[in-house]
């Protein structure tokens, strides 16, 4: 039984006349009266009574009226519901991201689309970027904001603006009192730093940041995520490069400081699985782009 069908049917119901329902629907009286012989025939029964002179509905054609308008209004909102999905302004969205991620534009930018695209469902779930990885390639997630580079080929990639980093001490180190602090002045203090296989390429250019300044870093503990870092800073554990995002939410006992040289930033991008981003994955994207500077 067709929507079509049932939309002649409540045509000829509400005019009582089938040349005007034929007019209405733009279509001609007989294609009308021939799909109205179809529906009675698949439901069984006459639905109208009709002479030369007046249509009038049988009552099982009554009956059937107001199934029928409900019937055509789902239709009408499913199909608007799906064109609202495939536009990306309906449906879900998983989205991914590291935990640095959500000390940049991300909460804003989630904000701004939940307000923007209500009818968007969205999913968050916070991985390290390898794990990201993963959850893309086994379709876990639709979009991930991470740390390149990646190591699966098959990822697409959106370059976003790097973090930069400074340095988090104790607020009792005598460091705290230099107007500039150079990596050379870091020779023997205890360094605290992500393990390498959270993200071997930041860490293998911090190493080579320090070497490249004639020092080996003295790295006390492995750390991560950069949050659990400032704590353990704060506790006087030893110090550490946090993103500038991070450093902008206070805690006591901890300062931040710039050095120099400057220290590599961390990339950060968007990536999701070849060939295309999911609708609503695109409206979220355009949703951080406008609230990056």
């Amino acid at each position: 039984m067709d929507i079509r069908s049932m939309a002649c049917f409540v045509a000829v119901a509400e005019e009582l006349h089938f040349r005007r329902a034929a007019e209405r629907l733009h279509l001609t009286q007989p294609s009308l009266s021939q799909r109205i012989r179809a529906l009675e025939f698949e439901i069984g029964t006459d639905l109208f009574v009709r002479d030369r002179r007046s249509v009038a509905l049988t009552p099982a054609g009554k009956a059937f009226l107001e199934p029928a308008r409900r019937a055509i209004e789902n239709a009408d909102a499913a199909k608007e519901q799906a064109l609202r999905a495939m536009r990306g302004e309906a449906g879900r969205l998983r989205l991914g991201f590291t935990a640095i991620a959500f000390y940049g534009v991300l909460p804003e930018a989630v904000q701004a689309y939940r307000r923007r695209y209500p009818g968007v469902d969205v999913e968050l779930s916070e991985m390290n970027s390898p794990s990201l990885e993963t959850a893309l390639t086994m379709g876990a997630i639709d979009l991930a904001i991470l740390h390149p580079p990646l190591a699966n080929p098959h990822l697409a990639v959106r370059d976003l603006p790097d973090e930069p980093f400074v340095l988090a001490l104790p607020s009792s180190h005598p460091l705290v009192s230099r107007a500039e602090i150079r990596i050379a002045d870091l020779a023997g203090e205890p360094l605290l730093i992500a393990p390498r296989s959270v993200g071997p390429s930041i860490h293998d250019r911090f190493i080579a940041l320090f070497q490249e300044e004639g020092i080996s870093p003295r790295i006390v503990q492995e750390v991560t995520p950069m949050t659990t870092l400032v704590g353990l800073v704060a506790a006087g554990v030893g110090m550490g490069f946090v993103t500038a995002g991070l450093s902008h939410h206070p805690r006591p006992g901890v300062s931040y400081r710039s050095v120099t040289p400057t220290p590599p930033s961390l990339p950060m991008a968007a990536s999701w699985l070849q060939p295309e981003l999911p609708a609503s994955g695109q409206r979220f994207l355009e949703t951080v782009a406008a609230l990056i500077p």
